[in-house]
Formats: structure tokens, sequence, C-alpha cells
């Protein structure tokens, strides 16, 4: 289905820019849900292989940050370093983690999908928008988080990134997963 700004619904009445980002929303969307969570015990990445170098999984730390769980190749070939354990600032900068883990902190407590879409700059100025899909998951401790983040334009200059972080937040919408949606409406920067 095709909205009226050109995007694409997941049937969930969010709009998505990116045919992977409304896959991934679709694909987690009917997958069975404890406490209107997603299990993660039923989520099988063999269903959506074509996703996988663009997920991010990241737990819930003990402190309260988010850490990267798990990187697909892709972003990590844009990062231009492996994550995989280090703080959720270690990729998106300072500027923009504390609003994010914020918007994190909101959606596990009023459980809720979440679609942004916001630039990310590199060391050279380069400038690409990306569009993020997160869901929380149920069934798992330490706490966490799916994402697919879909590269939406980027210079064709621009094939990897190094001491990258966000600039801006452009977009941002939550997804109802039975229980309403967060209040994300102070969050910017």
């Amino acid at each position: 289905m095709v909205n009226h700004n050109g995007g694409q619904s997941a049937g969930d009445g969010v709009t998505y820019r990116h045919e992977q980002s409304r896959q991934f929303a679709a694909y987690m969307l009917n997958l069975p849900r404890q406490n209107f969570r997603p299990l993660r015990s039923a989520f099988d990445p063999g269903k959506i292989t074509n996703l996988l170098p663009r997920i991010v999984l990241r737990n819930l730390a003990p402190d309260g940050s988010y850490r990267y769980r798990l990187v697909g190749t892709e972003l990590e070939a844009y990062f231009g370093q492996d994550i995989t354990g280090k703080t959720f600032t270690a990729g998106v900068g300072e500027r923009a983690a504390g609003q994010l883990e914020k918007t994190f902190d909101r959606m596990m407590a009023q459980p809720c999908g979440l679609r942004c879409v916001m630039d990310m700059t590199d060391h050279s100025a380069r400038v690409a928008l990306f569009e993020n899909v997160v869901f929380p998951f149920a069934g798992v401790s330490p706490p966490q988080q799916i994402a697919h983040i879909a590269i939406l334009e980027r210079p064709t200059y621009l094939a990897v990134a190094k001491a990258t972080t966000s600039g801006k937040m452009c977009e941002m919408e939550g997804i109802d997963l039975g229980a309403g949606v967060a209040d994300f409406s102070d969050i910017s920067w």
C-alpha cells in the first residue's frame, strides 16, 4: 500500500520510506508477542536473510546504557569499525546518544516500535540519510532491541565512513504494538 507521501505502510499506519524498512516492520509485527513485545524466541533470521546486513541488536546494560550486541556487515562497514560490545555512543556520537537512549527507554517502558529518519555525518562531513525501524524484544535477558537501518540517501562517493556521528532527527513516529505509542514529542536535536 502506498500512502500520500509516496512511502509504504506495513499495515500499521506507519509510513516507511524504504522497502526493506517496510519488510522488516511487517515481519516483526507478525511475530507472536508477550506483554505487547515480539518474542525473541520467535525471531528467525533465516526468514529475513536479505535484511541481515542492516540489522542491529542492542542490549540494555545494568547501568541504563545501550550496548551493541550485533551489527550487520553493511552497517559495520559504514561505521568503519566493529562496534559490537561498545556503547551506543560509539555508533552515533554523544550528541544523539542521550536523546536516542531516552527514546529507547520510552519504547521499553510503553512497549512500542519506532520509525525514525536521521542523518549521519562522517569525519569528512559527508552526510547520509538513514531510516531506523526499532522494536523491543520480549523473553530475553538482558532487555534487548532489534533495529533495521536502511540507507535512504548517500553521496555516490560515500562507501565507508569513519568516526560516524548522528546529525539531526528528521522524522520520528511510534509503531503501536497494542499498548499505544510512547510520547516522543520532546525528543529532538
